[in-house]
């Protein structure tokens, strides 16, 4: 996803649209996401004064994650819109355009991971637990090695 300056602004008037599918499989190996799906971006842009390039992206794909409780894989769906200003001009409020070209994909990589979850929960993850802790409190119950202690209880 990496354009020219000089391409974008042939394409202004011609297409201002795009659409791609991208495989982010390599990026997720230092992270805690297990799979991530193939990465669907779409959108368009506008050039204002020739200097500065706004796109509007959406981001949809789906990451697998491991539950906190049980570790089973947990799927959960990105789907997130993003407004990202480019410019040559040195400014706090834009994306500075190093050389002459524009890349999309480590803002697209960055708004994945953030908004990924610190943590998930599957769905049966509460009643599996439960269903471990109960058995847990039946064992203790049954245990024969303190069974005569119930004798001198007061």
């Amino acid at each position: 996803m990496k354009w020219t300056t000089h391409e974008l602004t042939k394409l202004q008037n011609i297409n201002n649209k795009f659409t791609e599918v991208l495989d982010l499989s390599k990026y997720i190996e230092k992270t805690d996401i297990i799979k991530i799906s193939p990465v669907k971006v779409s959108g368009d842009f506008e050039i204002y004064d020739n200097s500065i390039y706004e796109f509007y992206i959406e981001i949809k794909c789906t990451l697998t994650l491991a539950c906190a409780i049980t570790l089973e894989e947990v799927p959960y769906d990105v789907d997130i819109r993003v407004e990202e200003v480019f410019s040559s001009n040195k400014s706090d409020e834009y994306n500075l355009i190093e050389g002459i070209t524009i890349d999309l994909l480590p803002i697209i990589w960055s708004n994945i991971i953030l908004e990924k979850p610190m943590r998930v929960i599957s769905e049966n993850a509460y009643k599996n637990y439960k269903s471990e802790i109960d058995d847990l409190g039946k064992e203790e119950s049954i245990n024969q090695a303190f069974a005569n202690l119930n004798k001198y209880k007061k």
